[in-house]
C-alpha cells in the first residue's frame, strides 16, 4: 500500500506563504522605494507576523534577492511571450520589445528603482541581473535573426549594439523616474514615455533596415534577394 506524502499539503502552504511575502514586499517597494521599505512594512502588507517573515527568509537580503528575481524572472517570460506573437519582422520585434520593456519599467518605475540601484551592494543581486540581460539578449537576437536566417558575426554584434542601446537607455529612465517625487521636476526635454518609446523604436529600426542591403531588379526582371547575413 502507497502511502500518500503528508509533507506535501506543508510545503504548498509554505510556498504560498514565500508567495505572499514577495509579493507584499513589490507592492511596498512600487509604492514607496526602498527608503521606506522595512520588515515592518512587508509584514503589515502580508498580514503575517515578522517572526513569520524570518522563518521563510534568513534576513531582508534574502528577502530582496527573491523579488529581484521573482520580477524578473516575470519581465522575462512577458517579453518572451510578445515577441512570439509579434516578431514577424525587424520593425515589429523592435517595437513589441520596447514597448513590454518600456511599460513594465514605467509602470513600476520605483520597484525596478530599487532592484538594479541595490545591485551594486549584492554580488548575488548583479549575478541575477546579468542572467536577466543574457536571457533577454538572446530572445531578442533569436526573433530579429529568425527574419534573417544565416546571420553572421556581423548581423550579430548588430544585435548586441542594439540591445545595449535600448535596454540601458530605458533602464537608465526607469531609475531615474523611480528615484524622484511627483513634485520634483526633471530636467527641460525630458520625453514622456510614449515619445520616447517611438524615436527609439525608430531610432533602432532605422539603424537594423539600413543594415540590410535593398533588393535589386536585374534587366531581366529578375529579383535579387540580399544577402541574409547582414541584418
Amino acid at each position: 500500500m502507497i502511502k500518500s506524502d503528508s509533507s506535501k499539503p506543508v510545503q504548498e502552504r509554505s510556498r504560498r506563504s514565500a508567495q505572499r511575502i514577495v509579493g507584499a514586499t513589490e507592492k511596498v517597494l512600487d509604492l514607496h522605494g526602498y527608503t521606506e521599505f522595512s520588515m515592518a512594512s512587508v509584514s503589515a502588507g502580508s498580514g503575517m507576523s515578522i517572526g513569520a517573515l524570518y522563518s521563510h527568509f534568513a534576513n531582508k537580503e534574502a528577502l530582496l534577492r527573491e523579488v529581484k528575481n521573482d520580477v524578473l524572472t516575470r519581465l522575462e517570460l512577458k517579453l518572451e511571450e510578445r515577441l512570439q506573437i509579434s516578431a514577424d519582422s525587424v520593425e515589429s520585434t523592435i517595437s513589441a520589445f520596447v514597448t513590454e520593456l518600456s511599460g513594465a519599467l514605467t509602470e513600476q518605475r520605483k520597484l525596478f528603482a530599487f532592484i538594479f540601484a541595490q545591485s551594486v551592494h549584492d554580488a548575488e543581486m548583479r549575478r541575477r541581473g546579468f542572467l536577466f540581460h543574457q536571457r533577454l539578449k538572446t530572445t531578442l537576437r533569436h526573433s530579429l535573426l529568425l527574419n534573417h536566417p544565416g546571420g553572421d558575426k556581423e548581423s550579430g554584434r548588430s544585435v548586441d549594439f542594439v540591445y545595449e542601446l535600448m535596454v540601458q537607455s530605458l533602464l537608465m529612465r526607469a531609475t531615474s523616474l523611480g528615484t524622484v517625487t511627483e513634485a520634483e521636476l526633471v530636467y527641460d526635454g525630458f520625453p514622456n514615455p510614449a515619445v520616447y518609446e517611438r524615436e527609439l523604436i525608430q531610432t533602432v529600426t532605422a539603424y537594423l533596415l539600413g543594415r540590410v542591403p535593398p533588393r535589386k531588379t536585374s534587366a531581366s526582371g529578375e529579383i535579387h534577394e540580399p544577402n541574409p547575413n547582414h541584418l
